[in-house]
């Protein structure tokens, strides 16, 4: 198992994009490999950097203290469980509460909405175009939000409040079995 932990100064950063490194932690909790954040470049395809570090480690769990709701919902569809932290915490405490399914973010809508990606036109939300005359912010991704609708369900959520929706299976992107000793 490995688990990913955005960096600051030897403790969790507050923002996981916005961290200087990232660590990454193997299930004994001892650091494996630790990186320059690549996002710390700015822009979406910084962002799309990180996330494929992330992914190209192996990461089975990132734990965070604040995320954008499009990164996590990034994450989430990868597989990748995200584990609610502190930063007041140590980071032996982290780890080791990072395997606790209480306090797992299960849905973008978790994290924090982008204030600057709204502004831009929000590139995956209206596919129209932004006031400087372009369509979005020319990431390129089709919405996180979206994504995480799972298109079975999509009946669901455009049904009035007055009308019953058949009973459905329920998808807990972010719960995944973590592997124990």
């Amino acid at each position: 198992m490995i688990i990913a932990m955005p960096m600051s100064r030897d403790r969790l950063a507050s923002h996981f994009t916005k961290a200087a490194e990232i660590g990454f932690f193997n299930d004994e909790f001892q650091q494996i490999l630790r990186v320059d954040n690549p996002a710390t470049a700015g822009g979406c395809s910084a962002k799309k950097a990180m996330l494929e570090l992330i992914k190209q480690q192996g990461t089975d769990i990132v734990i965070v203290q604040h995320i954008g709701e499009r990164m996590l919902g990034k994450l989430l569809a990868a597989g990748i469980s995200v584990s609610k932290g502190s930063a007041q915490q140590p980071l032996e405490a982290l780890l080791a509460q990072s395997r606790d399914l209480n306090l797992r973010l299960t849905h973008a809508s978790q994290g924090r909405a982008s204030l600057n990606h709204a502004a831009k036109g929000g590139c995956c939300q209206s596919h129209g175009t932004s006031a400087a005359g372009s369509s979005g912010c020319g990431c390129g991704a089709k919405s996180v939000l979206e994504k995480s609708a799972p298109a079975k369900h999509a009946g669901l959520m455009a049904q009035g409040l007055g009308k019953q929706a058949p009973v459905a299976a329920v998808q807990y992107a972010g719960f995944r079995p973590v592997p124990t000793k």
